[in-house]
């Protein structure tokens, strides 16, 4: 019992001495890496999980259209009272019962319910294709906005190392001064430089804040909700496959193969042919088969039995050239549907052009910013080597550091433009990487 007083004491201590222990294990957030927030978001996006039931909607409409298949049967009881006033009928009252059991089957419509099913399987294979695009939107958007969120982390870094340059400066030109080395402009400029970094940084963090809503949002998540991902800006599982892809034609016969878009058309071409087939069904005859078996009478102890059997045949002569109307109507938008899988070959073609184009450049800028970067660095070492020197001025070096950040800026806006290039390829070729994620 003493042991246990012991042990409890030391909790309740432990809990005073480190009230934030708990709560900092308890608030502590995991780091998200890209694939994870694809898979977050796959299984939580409002509009993904609202496309999902779409398509369990659309398959159901398969075993509605096998319904014509089948044979109907139907049960029917009634009961009624008839009196009737002196001279209609003879004034007589009397009850009747009616109980009966029918079933009827299609034996031929024209070829209807075959259609009917076709129909149905194509719009559901279609809708399987919007959904596969939309899957597919859905990861652009998430790498889009994951780079972005690294961009804007990356930039708070920057502005929060010049902060920190325009400090040290602020630092030197204090030093000179009180040595009659410098002038009071040189530190109103340090001053300057120092609170133009301070606004920069708050930028820089409400961007990151307006990064992070935008992938919350994505996630189907809280836009307020912490997240924290990793920082793989300079590396992503498509750089192998798109590393050596300088074909634009393989590329664009990659996306014509691959496109969830066209085969969504191809296959509402075979369900606009099954509804032709269906809209000239009218012009045929049906036949169906009808059985009845019916117990009647005037008192539900004495009920007599009947029974039919009998075969039905209907033809619609004429309809006020509605059949002729619906059939061209069908045929006009199977004619819709060609001009638009020409349309978006060409849209395809085009968007693949402007992807390879947009890498191609971002490679390019890459490159160049590195070299930017390197001159950039190296020139405000000098400027600031200089000003300790006594041989420089504090506008060379605030012109130098103006010239340090644009360049790293540019570098990492590259580095994401890159990531978020290749991505873009991916989507407009819809090729391994997007297979591999959707597996």
């Amino acid at each position: 019992m003493l042991m246990k007083k012991m042990i409890l004491s030391a909790i309740f201590l432990a809990t005073l001495i480190f009230p934030n222990l708990a709560s900092s294990q308890q608030t502590e957030v995991k780091r998200l890496n890209l694939r994870e927030c694809i898979q977050i978001a796959l299984k939580s996006n409002p509009q993904i999980l609202a496309t999902q039931i779409s398509i369990a909607k659309l398959k159901k409409k398969i075993p509605e259209a096998r319904a014509g298949f089948y044979p109907s049967l139907n049960f029917n009881a009634d009961a009624g009272r008839l009196s009737a006033q002196p001279g209609f009928y003879g004034g007589k009252i009397g009850d009747n019962y009616n109980t009966s059991l029918s079933m009827r089957y299609n034996i031929f419509q024209g070829g209807k319910t075959v259609a009917s099913v076709h129909a149905a399987h194509y719009d559901y294979e279609a809708g399987k294709s919007e959904f596969k695009a939309n899957k597919q939107d859905l990861i652009l958007s998430v790498t889009e906005t994951y780079y972005q969120l690294l961009q804007a982390e990356q930039f708070t870094g920057v502005a929060e190392k010049s902060l920190q340059r325009a400090r040290s400066h602020l630092d030197f030109a204090t030093a000179r001064f009180k040595t009659g080395l410098a002038s009071r402009s040189d530190i109103l400029k340090a001053k300057t430089e120092q609170s133009s970094a301070k606004l920069d940084l708050i930028r820089a963090r409400n961007s990151v804040l307006t990064a992070q809503g935008q992938l919350n949002s994505i996630l189907g998540r809280k836009v307020n909700a912490p997240i924290e991902i990793v920082d793989d800006l300079r590396r992503t599982a498509a750089d192998k496959a798109w590393e050596n892809q300088d074909d634009f034609q393989s590329l664009v016969e990659n996306a014509y193969k691959n496109r969830p878009e066209l085969r969504k058309i191809k296959n509402q071409l075979q369900a606009q042919r099954s509804f032709i087939r269906l809209a000239k069904a009218d012009y045929l005859p049906s036949a169906s088969l009808d059985a009845n078996y019916n117990f009647s009478g005037a008192e539900v102890s004495q009920l007599y039995p009947s029974n039919y059997v009998g075969l039905s045949i209907s033809l619609s002569l004429f309809s006020g050239f509605s059949r002729p109307a619906r059939v061209t109507q069908e045929k006009l938008q199977l004619q819709v549907l060609e001009q638009e899988i020409s349309s978006l070959r060409q849209h395809i073609s085009l968007e693949v052009w402007n992807a390879f184009l947009a890498l191609k450049e971002v490679k390019e800028r890459i490159v160049n910013t590195q070299v930017f970067l390197k001159d950039a660095k190296e020139n405000l070492n000098i400027s600031e080597g200089e000003y300790r020197e006594g041989v420089g001025s504090m506008l060379d070096v605030l012109d130098a550091e103006t010239t340090f950040i644009t360049a790293e800026q540019r570098y990492i806006e590259a580095l994401a433009d890159y990531k978020i290039a290749q991505i873009v390829l991916q989507r407009a070729v819809s090729g391994e990487y997007f297979e591999e994620i959707l597996k």
